[in-house]
C-alpha cells in the first residue's frame, strides 16, 4: 500500500505549488500530482515570456520567472511532487481517506485531495514530419521556456498562430537567426500592431510553408520547406494548436457547473474532504486570475486542516511560524 499523506493537490501549475507551499507550511503531509512533464501549468507553457504585472509584489516578472518562484517556494517546505501522472479516478474508503489512481493503475493514499488542474488537461499538436521523433527530446520544443538556452543558435518557429509572432519576437536579438514558418496565407488570431512588429524585426517569415524533412546526424541542422527551401537551424519551435481534454471532474464524484466546480468562499466541494483552488473553481464573481488562484489556494487548505483537525486554527501566520528563519 502507498503511503498516507494529509493532502494530494491534484494539478501542479501556479495555484498547485503554492498550495503545497501553504500546505506544508501548516505542517501537513503533501504530495502534488501532475500532468505534464514538469510543472508551472499554462504559464510555463502559454506566456512564460510575457511579463505579467497583477501579482502582488511582483511588478512585470516574467511567467517563467514567476514559476520558478513559486516552485522554490513550494520546495522549501518538502512535499512530494510527482510529475507525468494522470489521475483518472478518486474513491472514498469507508475510513474516509481517499484513493487516487493514474492512467497507469499507480493508486495514492490521501486524506484530504485539493483539485487545482484548472479546466482539463492538455497536450501541444506534435510535430508531423518524418523521423522528427529522432530529434524531439533535444531540438524540437514546444513551449518557449529558458529563452537563453537560443543564445546565438539558429532558431525556427513553426505556427500559424499569434503564439508564434510572439516567440519569433521574443527570441530576436538573443538567437542568431529566426525563421518563422506558416502554413496558411495569414496569422490567427493577430493584432494589427503584432504585424507591424513582425514586419520591423529582423525575423525572415515563409509563407505558405511547411517542414518536409529534417536533416542533422547527432544533432538537428537544417529544415527544408516544401518549395525545396533549405534552412539551417539548431532549434524548432512549434505552436500548431492544442488537444485539450475536459477535466474527469464529473467521473471524480464532483458537481460541476459549466466544467468547472462550484463552491463557496471556503473552497469545498459537495464531497466532505475535497476542496478546490484555481481556474477549476466557479463561485459568483470569480476571478480568472493567477493572484486569486493563490487565495483560494489559502482557503482551501485552511479547510483541509480544520477538516482533518476540527480544533486546528482557521488560519496560520508566516511571520510567527518562520519567526526565527
Amino acid at each position: 500500500m502507498s503511503e498516507m499523506y494529509d493532502v494530494t493537490i491534484i494539478g501542479g501549475g501556479t495555484t498547485g505549488l503554492y498550495t503545497a507551499f501553504y500546505s506544508g507550511m501548516r505542517d501537513l503531509k503533501t504530495k502534488v500530482v501532475e500532468y505534464q512533464p514538469q510543472v508551472g501549468g499554462k504559464v510555463s507553457f502559454f506566456y512564460p515570456e510575457k511579463k505579467i504585472y497583477d501579482v502582488g509584489g511582483f511588478l512585470g516578472v516574467t511567467g517563467e520567472d514567476l514559476v520558478t518562484n513559486v516552485e522554490e517556494q513550494a520546495e522549501f517546505v518538502q512535499p512530494t511532487i510527482l510529475t507525468n501522472e494522470k489521475i483518472i479516478s478518486i474513491d472514498k474508503k469507508d475510513d474516509g481517506t481517499f484513493v487516487l489512481t493514474n492512467a497507469e493503475g499507480v493508486e495514492h493514499q490521501s486524506r484530504t485531495v485539493i483539485v487545482a488542474s484548472g479546466m482539463g488537461t492538455f497536450d501541444m499538436e506534435p510535430m508531423d514530419v518524418e523521423n522528427n521523433e529522432k530529434y524531439e527530446q533535444d531540438y524540437i520544443h514546444y513551449t518557449i521556456q529558458r529563452k537563453q538556452q537560443y543564445k546565438d543558435k539558429r532558431v525556427a518557429v513553426v505556427s500559424q498562430s499569434r503564439v508564434g509572432i510572439d516567440w519569433a519576437l521574443a527570441l530576436e536579438g538573443i538567437a542568431s537567426s529566426v525563421d518563422l514558418i506558416n502554413g496558411g496565407e495569414m496569422f490567427k488570431a493577430t493584432y494589427e500592431h503584432d504585424l507591424e512588429q513582425l514586419e520591423a524585426s529582423s525575423v525572415s517569415v515563409h509563407y505558405n510553408q511547411s517542414v518536409k524533412s529534417l536533416v542533422g546526424e547527432d544533432a538537428l541542422q537544417q529544415l527544408t520547406l516544401d518549395n525545396g527551401e533549405v534552412v539551417n537551424v539548431d532549434h524548432i519551435l512549434v505552436y500548431e494548436g492544442l488537444n485539450i481534454e475536459k477535466s474527469m471532474y464529473d467521473q471524480w464524484g464532483l458537481a460541476t457547473e459549466k466544467g468547472r466546480i462550484p463552491v463557496g468562499t471556503d473552497m469545498c466541494t459537495n464531497e466532505e474532504g475535497i476542496f478546490v483552488a484555481g481556474d477549476a473553481a466557479i463561485y459568483p464573481n470569480k476571478t480568472m486570475l493567477i493572484g486569486s488562484g493563490f487565495n483560494e489556494a489559502m482557503a482551501a487548505v485552511n479547510s483541509a486542516a480544520k477538516y482533518l483537525n476540527p480544533k486546528a486554527s482557521a488560519q496560520v501566520y508566516s511571520t510567527v511560524i518562520y519567526k526565527y528563519e
